[in-house]
């Protein structure tokens, strides 16, 4: 299922398992609808920012909350080509030891 206003959040799966696609502004109002839609759970190993243009606090707690059973499996979740607000927004908010940033 796609979530789609202003952003989408998507989850795809790839060879490596469920992949958590942000494209667009995602924010509370994407992350709302996404929260608010009945779509695949799975835990995801990564999370692909690199068509995120704006992710604000809420977005980044969903990214947060929809990673934490895969660090507690064990796998730090990679954080795919964030762009330099995004990267900024993790590092302030103290999330960038939960993900392994892939450039």
């Amino acid at each position: 299922m796609t979530v789609e206003a202003f952003g989408t959040i998507e989850l795809v799966d790839e060879e490596s398992g469920p992949v958590l696609l942000l494209r667009g502004e995602v924010d509370s109002t994407v992350v709302a609808l996404w929260d608010a839609t009945d779509h695949d759970r799975r835990p995801p190993v990564a999370v692909d920012v690199s068509g995120t243009t704006f992710l604000d606090c809420r977005g980044l707690r969903m990214v947060v909350r929809a990673t934490e059973e895969t660090r507690r499996s064990g796998r730090i979740p990679e954080l795919r080509r964030p762009s330099s607000s995004v990267r900024r927004l993790v590092d302030l908010s103290g999330a960038t030891p939960l993900f392994a940033t892939v450039a």
